[in-house]
């Protein structure tokens, strides 16, 4: 057992900073999928925000101890 082996508490055994099994062929449709997603997250948003935000403000106004 060499030292770094020693010193690990994850107990996991050490990588080879390789990607994970199965994962590289599909890299590029992988990172498509998360713009994709990161497209719709922004777009979302985007919608949410725009508008008048004082009228939002002034109908979700807690009243009493709500």
């Amino acid at each position: 057992m060499s030292e770094r082996e020693r010193h690990d508490e994850s107990g996991m055994p050490p990588s080879d900073g390789g990607a994970a099994p199965g994962v590289s062929g599909n890299l590029e449709e992988l990172r498509r999928a998360g713009e994709d997603l990161l497209a719709a997250g922004d777009e979302a948003i985007r919608r949410a925000l725009s508008g008048n935000s004082e009228a939002f403000l002034r109908a979700n106004r807690q009243e009493g101890g709500e």
